[in-house]
């Protein structure tokens, strides 16, 4: 069993301006695939409904979540991911309990992942038969640091995987955090409605 460990740091942000959102960038080096960086929200500008994170490399296959813009961040709403050309098959129990219940299953170039929060968070994992990469960030928004380790056969697809989901809202992925962030995700549709008023 192969383990490397690899950690993404925050590289700056651009300055929101007129009709713009600031956008945020990690970079890092992953051991045996080379430099890697990941941006969110990748486009800025502030009329969009939706934002798309992405992640980029020499040899990780480009990637991004496009989902319904929240706090600044695309959340699981609305949501598509590619990568490499291929589109994901994306699913989740929103009325689970339970952090394993409440994953995001992503079904991506023949592999089955579940994606999971663990134990508050701060800390992921995806997983997938053979492999298993864990992130954890520095603080919960806008992370000073992004570090991880991979286990098992994980590829350059894996570990841009998960780095491209650590630019996601991802708190509802625990029953905690969809209750903490319900009423600002129901508000948020709230707008959208048409009372014919």
């Amino acid at each position: 069993m192969t383990t490397r460990q690899f950690r993404l740091v925050h590289a700056g942000a651009s300055h929101g301006r007129l009709r713009r959102r600031p956008t945020y960038t990690w970079a890092g080096s992953l051991p045996g695939l080379g430099a890697v960086e990941l941006v969110c929200p990748a486009e800025e500008h502030i009329e969009r409904e939706s934002l798309v994170a992405w992640v980029s490399g020499p040899v990780v296959p480009p990637m991004s979540f496009t989902g319904i813009a929240f706090r600044g961040l695309p959340r699981m709403a609305g949501m598509q991911l590619t990568a490499d050309g291929w589109t994901a098959r994306l699913r989740r129990r929103h009325l689970a309990v339970t952090e394993r219940g409440r994953a995001l299953r992503i079904e991506l170039s023949g592999r089955s992942y579940r994606y999971r929060v663990l134990g508050g968070k701060l800390r992921h994992e995806l997983r997938r038969e053979g492999a298993v990469v864990t992130t954890t960030r520095s603080e919960w928004r806008f992370p000073q640091t992004i570090s991880g380790v991979s286990e098992g056969d994980a590829d350059a697809l894996d570990v841009g995987l998960v780095i491209l989901m650590e630019g996601v809202y991802t708190r509802n992925l625990s029953f905690g955090g969809a209750v903490y962030s319900w009423p600002g995700r129901f508000l948020s549709r709230v707008d959208d409605l048409d009372f014919g008023v």
